[in-house]
């Protein structure tokens, strides 16, 4: 954003009050008074400034649907504390001295002089304050230090064009020495997260760094192999990083590839580079898959009797799955839906239990594990719960601490496991647990790196089962049928035979207001009074991109206004009481991860405290300062639904979206319907969609690795 931006306003405002501020945070809502004399509330990375300092914005105007016009700034820069206003604001902001010993400072010393006397001696300065005590001293002299260096830090980013939210990190991140850090190796802030490469060469070619810098090459070569992981690459060829690399760039940068080969800050295997904590991942998943896969079994059933009465009894197929455990210590199961793999499950859960074997169950999402608990009657839980994850320290269980008295490990939705999920999770397998992976290969491919299940798959060294037959009780279900037929490229059936179960619809909609207004229509009325749900909570409005007139983004506006207009409004965030929400990030204390859903049912602003009511059942309390990773979700993308379901789904399939819409996604949007599924939008751009699998070949190593 720059100040040459159409819709950006640059004002100079006196900030008169804060009015909230995220704990240890960036975020602040400041109010203040422009030099025209205009009163003015800010909203950004505003946690540095206090009440009386003076600070120049840049920024866009929003409408707060409660508070009014507010300034979303995106550049901030602090002017010199001159009034007396500011600069108690900012001694009261040191730890332990608050608005007593600001004012003392600031009488004791002058207005002119405080500020130095300070930066002289803060721990003589600070010491003559009256009650601040010698067990307090540490503390306030570590406050104004730290205070002085993030001034002068974003004053020094702002100098040279970084956003106020990428300052504010980068000046956590790098502490006192980032100004020499920066100025050393501006790129040094590209292994921060969510600082991207080009925040880091901006600054770089401001602080004068040559287009052909090897620090800048080198740079632009890590952060397009970081950018092929982000798209699910575990490597890349080398012609294609280098070509990734030179529009990135606008240079050549194949010498420095090999010279950060050579010292080994990538590791270069014939004509593939890859990063070495992902390539060493990699390699550390295909050996503990090949070791279970390979290794004697270690349960011992006695011949297993297969029911042959009762309410389940399972086919031939389903029974070789449990054979297929029994036998190895790796197996896979996968089939699309109506197969009978939660049957399959069950009837594997259920032979354990008679013989007094242990048996446990996960899934990478909670919605996921709770609904595997429900079919095979077992406790599920997630794979971080699993692992025992610790916030700031990763997995406790791992190779040194394995899950042990467990016969048999039941990992369902497999198909979403990334290769660094996948390495945890059977790197901590027990010396005589038996794995069985559950999943569907035909849905979309995990958001993070690899394509696992189907690798195992693909490397013939996993014994698998694929359950191809529907059973009957399924194959009424539309929305079982269309799923097969979308899956097979052919156009979905809406019209039900005599006993079929008519849950599956195609409304036709020509453009993108039409299928605005008909989705809207069905999310916010039609379908939560015909079935009796409630739409923030059971329903799920699924399009495959966030923007344009018939995305998400546009969909969860309109959605929200008409499902909760009255919603009181959470202070700091652009969330209201009522919103359904989704988390965008692992949370892993809270144990919400990404891409769960639920309903924010209660705020406490006295304790700024939220209270989320989760898709799983869950109730928990956050801090306002944790809904920064929570989204709308009255509409959300395909990709974040994976692993979820809901009683009613509607997919919106627009041509402005024919970028995304392949096979894959609209056969995993489908999947997602448990009573019915309503897919809108043009006839077109369903055939397109059913014209077009997923053609992102992933790049990875695991199949051969596995096969060795």
């Amino acid at each position: 954003m720059t100040l040459a931006d159409a819709h950006v306003v640059a004002l100079s405002v006196e900030v008169a009050a804060v009015r909230f501020r995220v704990p240890d945070g960036d975020f602040a809502v400041l109010a203040g008074v422009t030099d025209s004399g205009e009163e003015v509330v800010l909203t950004g990375a505003l946690a540095h400034v206090h009440e009386g300092e003076s600070v120049e914005v840049a920024g866009t105007w929003q409408r707060h649907p409660r508070h009014g016009p507010q300034l979303a700034v995106a550049r901030v820069r602090l002017l010199e504390a001159v009034s007396d206003a500011a600069l108690l604001g900012h001694l009261g902001s040191i730890r332990h001295i608050g608005a007593r010993g600001a004012a003392w400072l600031l009488e004791h010393h002058g207005p002119q002089r405080v500020l130095d006397e300070m930066d002289r001696d803060p721990g003589r300065a600070l010491r003559a304050v009256p009650g601040i005590g010698p067990a307090r001293i540490a503390a306030a002299v570590a406050s104004w230090h730290e205070q002085a260096t993030q001034r002068a830090v974003r004053l020094f980013l702002d100098t040279h064009g970084v956003p106020a939210a990428a300052a504010g990190r980068i000046a956590r991140a790098l502490g006192p020495d980032a100004v020499q850090t920066l100025r050393a190796d501006p790129y040094a802030i590209t292994q921060l997260d969510g600082i991207g490469f080009a925040t880091a060469d901006a600054l770089a070619q401001a602080l004068g760094t040559p287009p052909d810098a090897p620090g800048r090459l080198d740079a632009g070569l890590r952060h397009a192999l970081t950018q092929a992981e982000q798209d699910g690459h575990c490597h890349l060829p080398r012609p294609e990083l280098l070509a990734r690399a030179r529009r990135l760039l606008d240079a050549d940068a194949e010498d420095r590839l090999d010279a950060l080969g050579a010292r080994g800050a990538l590791v270069i295997e014939e004509d593939r580079v890859a990063d070495p904590i992902l390539h060493a991942i990699e390699l550390r998943l295909a050996r503990s898959a090949r070791e279970l896969a390979t290794s004697a079994p270690a349960l011992d059933l006695r011949d297993p009797q297969r029911p042959t009465n009762g309410a389940f009894v399972p086919t031939d197929d389903q029974w070789s799955i449990v054979q297929a455990v029994l036998d190895h210590r790796l197996a896979v199961l996968t089939g699309g839906p109506g197969t009978g793999k939660s049957s399959a499950m069950r009837a594997l859960v259920d032979l354990l239990r008679s013989r007094k074997r242990t048996v446990r169950l996960c899934a990478p999402t909670g919605k996921a594990a709770r609904r595997l608990g429900e079919l095979t009657g077992a406790q599920a839980t997630t794979i971080h719960r699993l692992l025992e994850y610790m916030p700031g320290e990763g997995f406790a269980r791992g190779p040194d601490d394995p899950i042990t008295a467990t016969d048999v490990l039941i990992v369902d939705e497999a198909s979403m496991l990334s290769v660094q999920l996948a390495d945890a999770l059977l790197g901590a397998v027990g010396p005589r647990t038996h794995v069985l992976l559950v999943g569907d290969v035909d849905q979309l491919a995990p958001v993070g790196p690899g394509r696992v299940l189907e690798d195992l798959i693909d490397s013939g060294a996993v014994p698998t089962v694929r359950l191809t037959e529907i059973f009957r009780q399924a194959a009424r279900s539309l929305i079982v049928r269309a799923a097969h037929a979308i899956n097979h490229g052919a156009p979905p059936p809406t019209a039900p035979a005599e006993g079929d179960v008519r849950d599956f619809f195609v409304i036709e909609r020509d453009g993108a207001d039409a299928i605005f207004a008909e989705t809207v229509a069905l999310a916010s009325e039609r379908l939560p009074a015909h079935y009796g749900l409630d739409p923030r909570a059971e329903l799920l409005v699924l399009a495959p991109m966030h923007r344009g007139p018939a995305g998400i983004d546009a969909l969860n506006t309109e959605l929200r206004r008409r499902l909760n207009p009255d919603g009181a409004a959470i202070a700091g965030t652009p969330l209201r009481v009522g919103d359904a929400v989704l988390q965008s990030k692992n949370n892993h204390e809270r144990q919400l991860m990404n891409g769960e859903r639920g309903v924010l049912v209660h705020h406490d602003p006295e304790h700024d405290r939220v209270t989320l009511a989760c898709d799983d059942g869950r109730r928990i309390a956050l801090d306002v300062g944790e809904l920064s990773t929570l989204r709308l979700a009255h509409a959300c993308s395909v990709h974040k639904a994976q692993g979820s379901q809901a009683p009613a789904v509607v997919v919106v399939v627009h041509r402005g979206h024919s970028l995304m819409l392949t096979r894959n996604l609209l056969y995993t949007a489908v999947t997602r319907a448990e009573r019915v599924c309503v897919v809108v939008g043009e006839r077109a751009a369903l055939a397109h969609a059913l014209a077009h699998r997923d053609a992102h070949a992933r790049h990875t190593r695991l199949a051969e690795l596995v096969a060795v």
